[in-house]
């Protein structure tokens, strides 16, 4: 029998949102607020002894189910709630998680304290800081953030197609596999399921012939925003908003890598692959205007 043992350990987390106070603390206590950059929640009950559960993971691996019990609420100042995380059977963690809310002049400050304990080496205190990280990450994505002081490469087009074209191209998977990637490159896609939670696997082949696997999450997606994050290396963050403009839609595409490593040796690649993928995109939807 493999040893088991227990190991505490507390983290602190401060960020700073460009939001009001009130539009902060409703990313927390309003269900599809949340859902937006959480995994989506099958029970949500916010309240004083309200219970939520949501449950996710890779397709054909383990599924963690995070299962919540607000003990505390205190409107736009703090809440705190334990939860515990399972991998399939297995617990790994039980934690109390303490998020704080306090207005600036710049925003909210928000400060997110856990204290937990985890079982037997299956998740370490690292590993679920830089999750805690990554998600307050998406919270703010959420509120329309962007962090061009957090290795951001940011494109913008005016695309000649109203907006429901151009959302159909990025969510229909026929259209998507002609136009993502830079030139030269095909696609192959193996899951694709354009919801929030929903995974899009997907091979793309490059001209020279070498393969390169993918994996994304979507986290949000609506006809006027899409964010997606790519789970394979380099990790980063995709965020596509769409805009009515004269002429057609306005696309925003902000890519928000993990590391500055991943971010300076990319930039010199991925500022022209981006370009490319959004000419590609506008050769499309030429195509479907015409066909129209």
């Amino acid at each position: 029998m493999s040893q088991r043992f227990t190991t505490h350990s507390t983290f602190k987390i401060e960020r700073m949102y460009r939001a009001t106070l009130e539009r902060v603390f409703a990313a927390w206590s309003e269900q599809n607020a949340k859902a937006r950059w959480f995994q989506p929640a099958e029970e949500f009950d916010f309240r004083v002894g309200g219970r939520e559960v949501s449950r996710g993971g890779p397709p054909g691996g383990p599924v963690f189910t995070f299962d919540a019990l607000y003990q505390e609420i205190v409107p736009n100042e703090r809440l705190v709630y334990t939860y515990s995380l399972d991998q399939e059977d297995i617990r790994i963690s039980v934690s109390i998680a303490t998020v704080e809310f306090m207005p600036t002049a710049e925003g909210v400050k928000l400060v997110f304290t856990e204290q937990g304990v985890f079982f037997d080496g299956h998740d370490t205190p690292a590993q679920r800081e830089q999750g805690t990280h990554e998600m307050l990450d998406l919270l703010g994505i959420s509120l329309g953030e962007s962090h061009p002081d957090r290795f951001e490469l940011l494109s913008r087009r005016t695309l000649p197609a109203p907006r429901s074209l151009v959302y159909r191209a990025w969510t229909e998977p026929a259209l998507l596999a002609q136009w993502w990637g830079p030139n030269g490159f095909t696609n192959t896609f193996h899951t694709f399921d354009a919801s929030p939670g929903g995974i899009w696997e997907f091979t793309m082949h490059g001209p020279e012939g070498a393969n390169f696997p993918n994996r994304n999450v979507f986290h949000e997606v609506s006809e006027d925003r899409i964010v997606l994050r790519h789970e394979s290396r380099p990790h980063f963050i995709l965020t596509a908003t769409f805009a009515d403009v004269s002429g057609g839609t306005e696309i925003t595409f902000r890519q928000t890598f993990e590391t500055a490593e991943d971010y300076n040796n990319l930039k010199p690649i991925c500022e022209e692959a981006n370009e490319q993928n959004l000419d590609r995109l506008r050769a499309v939807l030429k195509g479907l205007s015409s066909a129209d």
